[in-house]
């Protein structure tokens, strides 16, 4: 009898362990928030994000986890204007240029200033833009809805992006936080018809202004 039950104990222990991992890998292990919200600054050069990266297999499993760090290394001048050159630190590349204007977050690609997060928005407002090597269709799917993040319950605006109809980016913005989580399709087949999948998503833990 005290095997048996030692065995269903043990059989609890796993599955609730199996479980708890379960959430950090979907990332709903953010549920309910935690540490500090965005302050009312905008990044600036020395500003840091942590974020957690998360590459999945077409079966929605977990592939690879890391941590990545970017870091608002410089302001250079494109284009006639100036942009927060963002880099991945452990890397040493850029990872975008950016900069925060009156109708939304932008960045410098293909050699000009394109909206990369439209703010202030309205539900169903699209636009097209240049992202990640072409352009990009961008619909507003959600506007100051609440996001659990490392840094706290905070607003965020949500967008979905578009190349030849295809979903390829699921982007959450907030204006002082600037990009706190993002997700990235793939196509996996190499023959037609294509396969798309979650392949990635970046989930903010923490920013240092």
């Amino acid at each position: 009898m005290y095997s048996f039950a030692a065995r269903l104990l043990f059989s609890a222990l796993v599955t609730t362990v199996i479980i708890s991992c379960q959430k950090e890998v979907d990332g709903t292990i953010l549920s309910g928030g935690g540490g500090t919200p965005a302050p009312n600054q905008k990044p600036k050069v020395g500003t840091t994000w942590t974020y957690r990266y998360y590459i999945y297999h077409q079966d929605g499993s977990l592939y690879q986890s890391f941590i990545l760090t970017y870091k608002a290394k410089s302001l250079d001048t494109l284009g006639g204007e100036t942009w927060l050159r963002i880099i991945d630190v452990d890397a040493d590349t850029t990872v975008y240029y950016l900069k925060s204007k009156a109708d939304g977050l932008y960045q410098y690609a293909n050699s000009a200033s394109n909206l990369f997060c439209k703010d202030p928005a309205s539900l169903g407002d699209s636009y097209t833009t240049y992202n990640e090597g072409g352009p990009e269709n961008f619909i507003v799917k959600g506007v100051k809805d609440t996001l659990p993040t490392g840094i706290g319950d905070i607003p965020v605006n949500y967008y979905e992006g578009f190349k030849s109809s295809v979903l390829i980016d699921l982007v959450w913005y907030n204006e002082y936080a600037w990009i706190v989580r993002k997700s990235q399709y793939r196509n996996r087949s190499l023959i037609p018809p294509p396969f798309w999948y979650k392949y990635s998503t970046l989930f903010l833990d923490k920013i240092v202004y």
